[in-house]
């Protein structure tokens, strides 16, 4: 019953960070040192599929102008694109690119891309990467005591969160949420 609930609540928690734009590798390797393998590679993939699909919805959605808004004035780049073709390899290719999951799916929301397509793209996109971080994770943890592959959970996901917030604190702009007058 507690591998269960420890499932659950790994799961929520990872969905949620995933749809708050946390990095999705940390999240998997977190997964791999506190779960059995093929419980964090299924809450890996299904929580990053979940977050990710609820920021590409939320893209869609009435909130879009007022995201890109907020991510133009922190970001770079031009993120009023015309809308493209990308299609399923092109979901799974962009899934490979190093960068923020995020960014990715928001750029993505931006194109002509079905919800099919993806979910699809992003499903096969996910793989290689999660099991390559799960592996790597579950093995370190099969040769550590469970004290300490706890503590390393913890402390992992404390320095995560802590170069995540300090990340955000430097930026600057209006919310995406905050109603514009």
């Amino acid at each position: 019953m507690s591998e269960i609930l420890e499932i659950c609540g790994t799961f929520f928690a990872m969905t949620l960070l995933s749809a708050l734009g946390a990095p999705r590798l940390w999240l998997c390797g977190l997964a791999g040192l506190a779960l059995h393998p093929v419980a964090a590679f299924a809450v890996s993939v299904s929580s990053a599929l979940i977050g990710n699909y609820a920021i590409f919805t939320a893209c869609r959605g009435r909130v879009a102008q007022r995201l890109i808004d907020w991510i133009s004035s922190r970001r770079a780049a031009d993120m009023h694109l015309p809308r493209l073709r990308v299609g399923i390899s092109g979901v799974i290719l962009m899934r490979q690119m190093p960068g923020p999951c995020a960014l990715i799916t928001i750029f993505l929301a931006r194109t002509d891309v079905s919800s099919r397509e993806f979910l699809v793209g992003s499903l096969i996109g996910f793989l290689p990467t999660t099991i390559l971080t799960i592996l790597a994770t579950g093995a370190a943890a099969t040769y550590l005591p469970k004290n300490i592959v706890a503590w390393a959970t913890v402390g992992l996901a404390l320095i995560a969160a802590a170069i995540w917030l300090l990340g955000l604190r430097g930026k600057t702009g209006p919310s995406p949420c905050e109603s514009q007058g």
